[in-house]
């Protein structure tokens, strides 16, 4: 903020100043040397930010006596004229010229910064400052001779570029421009666009809950509890612990008749679900499962479930033999079980009295290897998107 009232007290103090540096004017009759022209800088700040206003002010005192007078050139000092690069002048004043004796001091106040990154730290001088000047000797009262035009170079001034921004600042961002009725109004905006998200979040999770339930209810809301089945993940699951047992039960004991039939009856189960055949589910009373079926849970009261299969490795044949692209993807699993079925059916049915234990064992492996690909088949997810296709149900109970 300019205080025009405080000009006139400072520029008499540095006048004050200057005329205790300057010798006195010489009496009549004397000759001593004087300076007849001294200009110096000075400055409000020692050390400023970049974009930081700062004053920077020019003082002068030129003889301005009876018997001489100099003429300074003042019309490159204006503040629109001056040139102090790379500091950019903004704006300026020249206050009245004051007289002491036989000097005249004049003076011009300039409000200068510096828009450069790279100054930071740095001690950036201002530029050398011409000032042309002539003395005038007087003659008579009324007669003056001109001398030559001089120079005169300010001496430098030496401004230290401190930092990018005060080091006390709290925030250094650039102003937005957003008045307080545009905050707000954004403000706004995004807590209606919060709660339009977070509703249709709800609602899809609600759509989904209800399509759930709605799939849920289709199939099995409609099937009396009697005649519920399992479906082809569940059948191979079953088929999948009975490989996982036999192959227990084998490691302590060796390969048994019991444990061939078991295991064929599960290859059996794995090799129907694979080829997308009908598995036989029935409820049995004595709770046995008998030779070629396997138990499974979820049974009646008093009653077992048991599953079996029919595939036979002729069947397995017949599906290697399409000529659709799914066929020939799943021709490695399809071999797989009708090698473990061959080898099963042999050890079982076959007359030789002794068994190859390392073909069962090979065998047992890849029914394994195959159950758990059929079961990564029939994921809940795949089986959905597969009954959508399709647009079949679930297969119906075989009842004994």
């Amino acid at each position: 903020m300019k205080r025009p009232w405080l000009t006139l007290p400072i520029l008499l103090l540095t006048v004050g100043s200057l005329h205790a540096q300057i010798p006195a004017a010489p009496p009549a009759g004397t000759s001593v040397e004087v300076d007849p022209i001294r200009c110096w800088w000075r400055t409000d700040a020692g050390a400023v930010h970049v974009g930081q206003l700062f004053q920077l002010s020019l003082t002068c005192a030129v003889l301005d006596g009876d018997a001489v007078q100099v003429l300074p050139d003042e019309s490159r000092l204006g503040p629109t004229a001056i040139a102090l690069t790379p500091f950019e002048v903004v704006s300026g004043t020249h206050p009245a010229d004051l007289r002491s004796g036989a000097r005249r001091f004049f003076q011009y106040h300039y409000q200068i910064r510096i828009i450069n990154p790279d100054a930071i730290g740095k001690d950036i001088a201002l530029p050398p400052v011409p000032i042309h000047y002539a003395i005038n000797n007087r003659v008579t009262n009324s007669t003056s001779v001109r001398g030559r035009d001089l120079v005169y170079i300010l001496p430098p001034q030496p401004i230290r570029i401190a930092s990018l921004v005060p080091t006390d600042a709290t925030d250094i961002r650039d102003a937005g421009g957003e008045d307080f009725s545009s905050i707000e109004s954004f403000l706004y905006r995004a807590s209606l666009l919060e709660m339009i998200a977070t509703t249709c979040v709800v609602l899809g999770m609600l759509m989904i809950a209800l399509v759930l339930v709605s799939l849920a209810r289709r199939s099995r809301g409609k099937t009396p509890a009697g005649e519920r089945v399992l479906g082809a993940r569940q059948l191979v699951d079953v088929a999948a612990k009975e490989l996982t047992a036999i192959g227990r039960e084998r490691e302590t004991g060796g390969w048994t008749d019991e444990l061939v039939a078991r295991a064929l009856a599960a290859t059996r189960v794995t090799a129907t679900v694979a080829l997308g055949a009908r598995v036989s589910q029935r409820f049995v009373p004595d709770g046995t499962a008998g030779g070629g079926r396997l138990l499974a849970p979820g049974g009646l009261r008093g009653q077992t479930r048991v599953i079996s299969g029919s595939t036979t490795p002729v069947d397995i044949d017949r599906a290697i033999m399409g000529s659709s692209p799914t066929a020939a993807a799943r021709m490695p699993l399809h071999q797989s079980l009708r090698d473990a079925l061959a080898v099963f059916a042999v050890s079982q049915y076959g007359r030789e009295a002794t068994r190859d234990q390392d073909a069962l064992d090979r065998a047992l492996a890849a029914a394994q290897s195959a159950a758990d690909q059929v079961r990564s088949e029939h994921s809940w997810l795949k089986s959905t998107l597969r009954q959508w296709r399709a647009g079949g149900g679930p297969p119906a109970i075989t009842r004994a």
